[in-house]
């Protein structure tokens, strides 16, 4: 693009720069005058009670959080005791049943392999 090209774009510009500029010098003067009769040093003030009131109230909602968070912690451990006792205890039970199924089960095959001696002796004086 040529200078010429550019003319009418920068000459727009140039005219919205200059409302932008205007509107901040009002604005300046609106500030200036809120400033003067002291309105905004009393906002200020009444800003910064505010934020004092709302930052106590955090600090005693926190103050909450973190004894909810200390005390669900605390039930936590305890539940993660008794399930661990609870599984140690059922490991047990469960070594003893096993243990005690293992002897029925090597009485069982003790009782047939006697059973069998004894079929296979009368077959054989049957026969």
């Amino acid at each position: 693009m040529e200078q010429e090209s550019l003319a009418p774009l920068i000459e727009f510009i140039g005219k919205k720069f200059d409302q932008v500029d205007q509107r901040f010098g009002a604005i300046d003067r609106r500030f200036e005058e809120v400033a003067t009769k002291g309105e905004v040093r009393a906002q200020q003030a009444e800003t910064r009670r505010h934020f004092d009131v709302v930052a106590e109230g955090l600090r005693g909602q926190m103050q909450l959080l973190v004894e909810g968070v200390a005390t669900l912690d605390e039930k936590l451990n305890r539940f993660r005791e008794e399930v661990a006792g609870e599984f140690k205890e059922m490991k047990s039970m469960v070594r003893i049943s096993y243990a005690e199924l293992d002897r029925r089960i090597q009485e069982l095959e003790g009782n047939y392999a006697a059973l069998n001696e004894r079929v296979g002796r009368l077959e054989a004086r049957i026969a």
